[in-house]
């Protein structure tokens, strides 16, 4: 009889292929004649005669490869910031920057592109390829007395301070010179293409990468009722205090960006859960999506899986049944272990398939990314037999889930998917398969 978990491996490294992000600018860009096409706009080639890349994020590279490949020799220079290098050959510079915080080469990556970006002019067409990563990969402060450990330090103190992720953007991007709509800004005479994959929810474009190119509207007084709200002022290094009160953050309360600009999002999670369900019909299973189980704290969403599967069991006996959702679930860490949100759903998954004894399931929890917290691993796969055949040898998992140690737990019983970074970033996918 054949595994489970294999089938949800199986059909976790088809969707990965699915998605390549050099297929998926192919599907949507084309050149025909002397045009390029982006989506249903068309750009006339012949009127530009320097044709630039500027890339930041995870899937950068793989993006830049195809439109090299697509426009060859009518590009004339680039430059791709990424979190790693791949073997794709390019004629546009790489650089390795860091993440998820930013390092030195995040600053040296700003600091070119911004030169890059200022030199052309309105016989340039500037092709923006934007993927999630983008915000730690390439920054720049808005004052130059605030050093890379003060950068990183301000960026902890906002992630720990208690605020939401949009409060947290809206501070990030007034104390940058790259966020925010800033680099499209400096792009203005320019005409511009910004190709996207997204790592956050459809519809909210504005938030990948922080926004580097697209006009935004920055206000002053969101971001001081921010800081005063989280007493921030106390937690930020002196010299990001000191360019508040020197009027670098007041002085921007108004609209950056690029007007001149065709956006495009190429591909994003809604990508991911289509191929995976159609693989998973394909290979003959009654597939149910959960559109809803996108966000939320990792066990609710494992819980709703979980019964919904259950009951997809109770309504086609007989048949194999697959639930499959997207998106990203939350994952506090209060313990020191390594793993990440998917390895820690996955396992928390099958603890409660044992304790339930819901037999001839299984679960698969992997990031299209190929990083799953801080692990080497994508995610993991799992039934109820995992955690049955780990009591037997005495391993508790729940001191596992409690330690935040969810990757060490597959790594001594079984169970990791391993794919090295993909060069992609659409979010997570989590398939559960049952007979």
């Amino acid at each position: 009889m054949t595994d489970l978990k294999d089938t949800a491996r199986s059909l976790f490294l088809k969707t990965l292929a699915a998605i390549d992000p050099e297929a998926a600018i192919n599907r949507k860009l084309r050149v025909e004649d002397s045009s390029l096409f982006v989506g249903t706009d068309q750009i006339s080639l012949d009127d530009y005669s320097d044709v630039v890349i500027v890339g930041l994020g995870k899937a950068s590279q793989k993006m830049a490869a195809a439109l090299e490949r697509l426009l060859g020799d009518r590009i004339t220079r680039g430059i791709i910031v990424t979190n790693y290098r791949s073997k794709d050959a390019l004629r546009s510079e790489v650089i390795v920057a860091g993440h998820p915080l930013p390092d030195r080469n995040s600053l040296k990556a700003a600091e070119k592109i911004i030169e890059m970006v200022k030199s052309c002019d309105d016989r340039s067409l500037i092709l923006f390829l934007i993927s999630g990563g983008g915000s730690s990969l390439v920054e720049l402060p808005i004052s130059p007395s605030i050093s890379i450990e003060d950068l990183q330090a301000t960026n902890q103190a906002l992630i720990t301070s208690g605020s939401s992720i949009r409060e947290i953007n809206i501070v990030r991007k007034a104390l940058s010179r790259i966020k925010g709509g800033r680099l499209g800004e400096l792009a203005r005479r320019s005409k511009c293409a910004a190709l996207y994959i997204s790592d956050v929810n459809p519809g909210d474009i504005l938030s990948i990468a922080s926004n580097p190119v697209l006009r935004e509207a920055s206000r002053a007084d969101q971001f001081f009722a921010i800081i005063d709200k989280f007493h921030l002022r106390d937690k930020f290094p002196k010299s990001v205090t000191d360019a508040i009160d020197e009027g670098h953050v007041a002085s921007r309360d108004s609209t950056f960006g690029c007007e001149n600009v065709v956006a495009l999002v190429v591909l994003d999670n809604s990508d991911a859960v289509r191929a995976g369900a159609d693989f998973a019909r394909q290979e003959g299973l009654r597939v149910e999506v959960d559109a809803e189980a996108t966000e939320g704290h990792y066990k609710l969403i494992a819980d709703r899986s979980i019964d919904r599967v259950v009951e997809l069991k109770k309504s086609f006996p007989g048949e194999r049944v697959c639930l499959i959702s997207g998106g990203e679930v939350s994952c506090p860490v209060q313990g020191d272990g390594v793993g990440g949100r998917n390895q820690e759903f996955v396992l928390y998954c099958a603890t409660r398939l044992a304790d339930s004894g819901i037999e001839r399931t299984a679960v698969l929890s992997c990031g299209t990314d190929g990083i799953d917290g801080n692990s080497t691993a994508a995610g993991a796969v799992a039934d109820a037999e995992s955690v049955i055949g780990a009591l037997q040898r005495g391993e508790l998992p729940s001191s596992y889930i409690n330690n935040n140690d969810s990757h060490s737990f597959f790594e001594k019983m079984g169970g990791l998917v391993v794919t090295g970074p993909t060069g992609n970033n659409v979010r997570d996918l989590r398939i559960l398969v049952a007979d």
